[in-house]
């Protein structure tokens, strides 16, 4: 039956199953789909938890790894901080004058927390780490503020914000560790809240306020304070501390020097701050605001940046020479340990005489009447007998730099003629091999000649401006007048008598000179200076004190005693004397050497002064490539050197003045005001009249005499001459010769 003819009550009820079975599909698609829904929502979160997880256990194993490889142990004791050293000397009054102060990378003055006022602490602590007193070495709510702005790229705070503690700074400024990184910052946040378990808040705030910069080298509070206001910080009132407290954030753009407005609005935000947190009361903050700071000039205070003269030279180099020594380390190592290591070197300059020596070498017309196109160089050395350096100069003109090229001290030069008191008249008259009147020929020995067995050559030739080959008298001379004249006859005669052996013994071993062992026992070196590896002019001059009277030398200095930032002696040069000679040969020689300057036929008669006593030597090498003169007073033991800087470079005679006029243009002043005016001489030795006929001790028979000294215990025989009547047709020399021998044998 078709539906259309059932009853209506049927067909309703049709309808309404169909309707039924309809929504029942919906609410199951329902179900399904929601229950899909939170299926997949649980699973998403479920994955995230997992990821999250597996990051967080990754970023925790990191960590922790990062912590396990992070060094910690940062040492303040011994922190690798880079110090000032200060160089001192005393004026004529005994008081300590700070000569200069040096540093390679930093001017850094260390200070204790002592010392520091505690005005200045606050000043410091409230503009840079006002919760330093509260934290444990990490201040978390700047740190996780800091974070935050970086990483929404400045929209909280508008720029970077600073979050490090002044414990996270210091350990920025000790390891040099400040990469912008964030494995850095992880390293000193480790770093600092591990100082902070064993270091007390003081001890790391002296550290912080030692190793930050002030602009430019200037490193730690004390340089800062000495730099900026020239005095100490235990000096510092409120207003400068302030102004100091306002640079580290911006040392070389906020100090005073760069920019006074931008210090001064810093300066003023740091009392701010000190009020605020009640370090100081509103009046000493309107006192402070209202200062008008007082500023060391800029220019005073980097004028120890300016060119160091030559005696500071001298000294960084002696030091450096020490620590080399000292500690194992090459030069520059101990250079720089020198520069860095916050020393003071006391030195026995004298301020006054550097000065003037400094000056004449400034001044051409030291040297030369004339203008000279290309003047041969110059060095100066002066020094008391004690060894100590008192004055120094390395070249001629305005000096061209720090640390640069020192005749008198880096250039080794053969001594010539002024080599002949240490070696052939010393190991004579030492030995009793000549006296002050023996007579010896101005001759020339035949020597073998080297290019041909079979021939000899008439060897030496005595000193000659005009270069003339035959410069001997071929009469007899006295070994003195030999010196004062300079005649390398008589020295060469000299060692042939003694031994060209025994006489380097003599010189390597009384002097401790650095001679070569191969070519230096030899006449030439042995006689004339002419030696292989040369000898510098400090140690030149520094022999020479065994002619001031005793015989003795002590090794040449240019610094007393070196002490570290801890005031605790390092370095103290040690003063040995080392006797030389006797001091009866120190004092023939010493007679012997006035006779250079005193006598008519004297080399070095310029040098003369009108008031204290000279004894020295003038020297010249061949072609005129050295030129030196030595010589002693009674207060100081000096010497000058020139000639060009290439060793084989002749220099013109008449150049330059004699270098014993051009020794007492540039020192005879000085040298004419010493205290004493007198040698003294400790010797055994007389004063005795000879006959300069024989050689020998004057007779009341002899018709021409002169005075000499003699050892008291080596005195020459009375001369017979005119008292024997077969002595008229004998040679009055060779007659002293004989007499010498038989005295030498016995």
């Amino acid at each position: 039956m078709s539906d259309t003819k059932r009853p209506p009550q049927e067909q309703e009820k049709k309808q309404r199953k169909r309707r039924h079975r309809k929504k029942n599909k919906f609410l199951t698609f329902l179900r399904g789909f929601f229950k899909f829904l939170a299926t997949t929502v649980l699973t998403i979160i479920l994955v995230v938890v997992i990821i999250l997880s597996v990051i967080m256990a990754a970023l925790t194993a990191y960590v922790m790894q990062f912590r396990e490889n992070t060094p910690v142990n940062i040492d303040l004791d011994t922190m690798d901080l880079a110090y000032t050293t200060f160089i001192y000397g005393y004026d004529e009054n005994g008081n300590e004058v700070e000569l200069t102060h040096i540093s390679r990378d930093a001017n850094r003055i260390p200070i204790t927390l002592d010392e520091i006022p505690q005005h200045v602490r606050d000043a410091f602590v409230y503009i840079e780490d006002e919760h330093f007193y509260e934290h444990s070495g990490v201040n978390w709510m700047r740190t996780f503020g800091a974070v935050l702005n970086e990483l929404t790229g400045g929209i909280i705070y508008g720029n970077r914000q600073g979050a490090s503690t002044i414990t996270q700074q210091t350990i920025k400024n000790i390891t040099n560790d400040d990469n912008p990184t964030w494995d850095r910052k992880l390293r000193e946040i480790f770093r600092a809240h591990d100082l902070e378990k064993y270091r007390t808040k003081d001890e790391i705030l002296e550290a912080y306020l030692n190793c930050i910069g002030f602009g430019g080298t200037t490193v730690g509070i004390e340089a800062a304070a000495q730099k900026y206001f020239g005095k100490s910080t235990s000096e510092l009132d409120l207003a400068e501390a302030a102004s100091l407290a306002a640079i580290p954030r911006s040392p070389n753009t906020r100090n005073p020097f760069a920019d006074k407005k931008a210090n001064k609005d810093r300066q003023e935000w740091v009392l701010q701050k000190m009020y605020d947190n009640a370090a100081i009361s509103e009046n000493q903050f309107k006192a402070a605001v209202e200062e008008e700071l007082q500023l060391v000039d800029p220019d005073v205070a980097e004028s120890h940046q300016a060119i160091q003269n030559w005696y500071i030279d001298t000294v960084i180099d002696d030091v450096t020479q020490e620590f080399m020594k000292m500690y194992g380390l090459s030069y520059d190592e101990a250079n720089d340990r020198l520069y860095n290591g916050g020393y003071r070197i006391y030195t026995p300059i004298n301020i006054k005489m550097q000065e003037e020596v400094e000056e004449k070498f400034r001044n051409y017309r030291t040297f030369s009447p004339e203008v000279v196109s290309d003047p041969p160089q110059a060095a100066f050395i002066a020094m008391d007998y004690n060894g100590n350096i008192l004055a120094i100069a390395g070249a001629v003109g305005t000096k061209s730099g720090s640390n640069v090229w020192n005749n008198a001290t880096d250039s080794k030069r053969q001594p010539a003629s002024t080599f002949k008191p240490l070696a052939a008249y010393s190991y004579a008259i030492e030995n009793n091999f000549a006296y002050w009147s023996k007579l010896e020929l101005d001759s020339p020995l035949e020597l073998e000649d080297p290019d041909d067995p079979d021939e000899k050559i008439l060897w030496p030739h005595n000193y000659s401006e005009t270069d003339d080959e035959d410069t001997w008298s071929n009469d007899y001379v006295t070994i003195t007048e030999g010196l004062a004249r300079s005649l390398n006859t008589v020295s060469a005669t000299l060692v042939s008598n003694s031994g060209e052996r025994n006489i380097y013994e003599f010189v390597q071993n009384k002097y401790q000179l650095e001679l070569d062992p191969v070519k230096d026992p030899y006449p030439s070196p042995m006689a004339l200076g002419a030696l292989t590896k040369g000898m510098s002019l400090r140690t030149l001059v520094s022999r020479y004190q065994v002619f001031g009277g005793s015989g003795a030398y002590f090794e040449p200095t240019s610094y007393t005693v070196v002490l570290d930032s801890d005031g605790e002696v390092v370095l103290r040069h040690n003063y040995t004397q080392i006797q030389a000679i006797s001091p009866e040969t120190a004092a023939i020689m010493n007679r012997m050497m006035r006779e250079v300057i005193e006598s008519e036929y004297g080399t070095g008669t310029a040098a003369k002064l009108s008031r204290v006593a000279v004894t020295g030597k003038t020297g010249t090498s061949q072609n005129w490539y050295d030129n030196l003169f030595v010589c002693c007073t009674p207060d100081y033991v000096s010497g000058v050197w020139y000639g060009y800087k290439e060793a084989n470079r002749k220099v013109t005679p008449g150049t330059y003045y004699g270098t014993a006029r051009l020794w007492k243009n540039i020192f005879g002043d000085i040298a004419n005001e010493g205290e004493h005016t007198e040698f003294t001489l400790t010797g055994k030795v007389e004063k005795r009249y000879y006959c300069t006929e024989t050689g020998l001790l004057a007779s009341d028979k002899c018709e021409h005499i002169a005075e000499g000294w003699f050892k008291s215990s080596f005195l020459p025989e009375v001369c017979p001459h005119g008292e024997d009547e077969s002595l008229a047709n004998t040679n009055p020399a060779e007659y002293a010769a004989q007499q010498q021998e038989q005295a030498e044998q016995q």
